[in-house]
């Protein structure tokens, strides 16, 4: 027999024989010493009523221990791509926060489990199904094209040309040898290449924000997922779940990885937050769907990397479609056209793989929502929704004014407090719009996530009070979410603008808003109305 229980440092979900009940040991991932909790049969009677977790910060009573002794292996750090950006601007480690129980013992017991419908059961099978003929149907494709060129070459040019001797039969074998690769080329090109920008992410860790990382954990637990391999934390305002090591991640099992928006954060509450974190925490428990959802994406790249992506080569080919090379048309000109044609047949394929991957998609989400409604409540899913839709529409136009300022060579340092200025400056013709919008959006065949309607209709329907409602500002959890938001902000122009930026030439984001009048689509300073 087994115990199960967290890391009272890390939250790390750990299992050892029982027979070691009572005794220290070391946590493989951060190395303190802890004491195993008594097995389930010996519960604490600390708190009567309540889910006692043994090992972690909610237990007063071991929050205090500390040991010392010599670390038996050397600490295995996460890797990460953008492991610079945390060395140039290293955080300092704080202390875990005073009212951190008090936030934590807010939780309420786990939420049942969602039943998958029987429409999840069917859409599963046939989506599998689907999925798996598509890339059979591009790899046939490609393959008959291969074997009616080495078909010609066996046998078709005698039929063809039977007994003929001359230039003819050479002209067309090298003009179908010439298409035919030229073709073959152009539909392998875009899955053989590797992504020209490769998104770049920071990640946080237990001993840079404990109080968020134990927020996480204490999600974790009531939703019955498990505990994300890492967290990252971007500029974008979404929130996803993801594999961290894409197929392989796939393979090893709940290889995951969180990813949180900053300028998402600073729009919520924590009530909210944790609604949020929930339906992320319900992707990771959906498995199968889970893993089905990456391949369905990773296939639809393909199609679409396929079908829209164009660069030197395809502008190569129509150069030589061109007049300058005239004596060429004869063959770059077909060669062009079957391309083209070629592209649309995998069009083809690629909406077949978004109708029938979208209806998943969108099961998927209604079944994470409800994950979503039993955490924070369903009547708090229409605000969070409703906060969500402000802040999007706050960054849409946030961005173009980002860019524009940076013309002007003019970087700010901070997009959440942008961001949650162009909230506070909305006009209530535009917040009535944006609510317009949401109860007229309809699903579309091919949309991934479903109207906000439908998506609000479901949560109404599980009429969950909520098993969390501290409603105070969802930046309390980081330690120093100033800094973590010019931190990602700084991650914004460097990815952009794609050059080396350095953090001094940031401008304090709240003196360039007293300079210019910045409100929803106006960037201009305030004595010159035509500076843009």
């Amino acid at each position: 027999m087994k115990i199960g229980f967290r890391c009272r440092h890390c939250h790390q979900k750990l299992t050892i024989s029982v027979s070691a009940a009572g005794s220290r040991q070391k946590c493989p991932r951060c190395l303190e010493e802890i004491v195993v909790p008594a097995p389930p049969s010996q519960p604490s009677n600390d708190h009567p009523g309540a889910t006692q977790h043994r090992g972690d910060p909610l237990s007063e009573a071991t929050s205090t221990e500390t040991w010392k002794s010599t670390p038996q292996r050397t600490l295995r750090l996460p890797t990460q791509r953008a492991e610079h950006f945390e060395k140039c601007s290293p955080l300092s480690v704080p202390s875990f926060p005073e009212d951190g129980l008090r936030i934590l013992k807010s939780f309420g017991p786990p939420v049942e489990k969602t039943k998958p419908t029987w429409t999840y059961k069917l859409g599963v099978a046939v989506v599998a199904l689907v999925m798996i003929t598509l890339p059979l149907i591009y790899f046939t494709f490609v393959g008959s094209i291969c074997y009616a060129t080495y078909w010609y070459f066996s046998q078709g040019q005698y039929w063809l040309f039977p007994g003929m001797v001359g230039p003819l039969p050479y002209f067309v074998g090298t003009a179908i040898a010439t298409i035919s690769s030229v073709v073959v080329f152009f539909l392998l090109k875009p899955i053989l290449a590797r992504p020209a920008n490769v998104a770049r992410t920071r990640s946080i860790t237990s001993q840079s924000d404990p109080m968020l990382f134990a927020f996480v954990s204490r999600v974790c637990d009531v939703v019955g997922a498990p505990f994300p391999s890492r967290i990252d934390v971007t500029y974008d305002v979404n929130a996803s779940a993801s594999f961290r090591s894409g197929l392989g991640s796939i393979l090893k099992g709940n290889d995951l990885v969180l990813t949180i928006g900053v300028p998402l954060v600073g729009s919520l509450t924590m009530r909210q937050f944790a609604g949020v974190l929930a339906h992320e925490f319900g992707h990771f428990g959906q498995g199968t769907g889970m893993r089905l959802t990456y391949i369905i994406r990773s296939i639809n790249e393909w199609f679409a990397r396929v079908v829209f992506q164009r660069d030197e080569w395809d502008r190569c080919l129509d150069m030589l479609c061109g007049p300058e090379f005239l004596p060429l048309s004869v063959i770059t000109w077909p060669a062009r056209s079957c391309v083209w044609l070629s592209r649309q047949l995998l069009r083809l394929l690629m909406n077949i793989g978004l109708l029938v991957g979208g209806f998943l998609l969108r099961e998927m989400e209604f079944d994470a929502d409800r994950y979503e409604a039993r955490v924070a409540g369903s009547n708090e899913f229409a605000e969070t929704s409703w906060r969500i839709q402000l802040a999007s529409y706050a960054w849409l136009h946030a961005q173009s004014q980002i860019s524009q300022l940076a013309e002007r060579d003019i970087l700010i340092n901070d997009v959440a407090l942008l961001v949650r200025h162009h909230i506070a400056s909305m006009s209530d013709a535009i917040k009535e719009q944006i609510h317009r919008d949401i109860k007229s959006g309809k699903s579309g065949l091919f949309d991934s996530h479903p109207c906000e309607a439908a998506r609000f209709q479901n949560a109404q329907r599980e009429n969950a009070p909520g098993i969390f409602t501290l409603d105070e500002d969802a930046t309390k959890l980081f330690a120093d979410f100033e800094s973590m938001a010019k931190n990602v902000t700084w991650d914004l122009y460097c990815q952009y603008l794609r050059r080396s930026v350095k953090k001094k030439t940031l401008q304090d984001t709240q003196t360039v808003l007293m300079r210019y009048r910045i409100g929803v689509g106006t960037v201009r300073p305030w004595n010159e109305p035509d500076y843009y």
